[in-house]
């Protein structure tokens, strides 16, 4: 699996690769509870450049935890 971006900043397009899709589906992460949506979040930043991470701390929603995890 494998993730397309462009980056405006470095007029640049970057590639970042997963040994194994994070997640299965939406539907997987809809009925995902917290600890396991966010361990998805955390592995799929371990990957991304910095720019590109999914904000996951105490204070962030699950539902917003989600959207940006589909946005990519």
């Amino acid at each position: 699996v494998a993730l397309q971006t462009t980056s405006l900043s470095t007029d640049s397009i970057i590639i970042t690769s997963f040994q194994r899709a994070p997640f299965c589906c939406h539907e997987d992460l809809v009925t995902m509870p917290r600890p396991e949506l966010v361990q998805v979040a955390q592995n799929i930043n371990g990957r991304l450049p910095k720019a590109l991470q999914i904000a996951c701390g105490d204070d962030v929603e699950d539902a917003d935890i989600r959207g940006a995890i589909e946005v990519l």
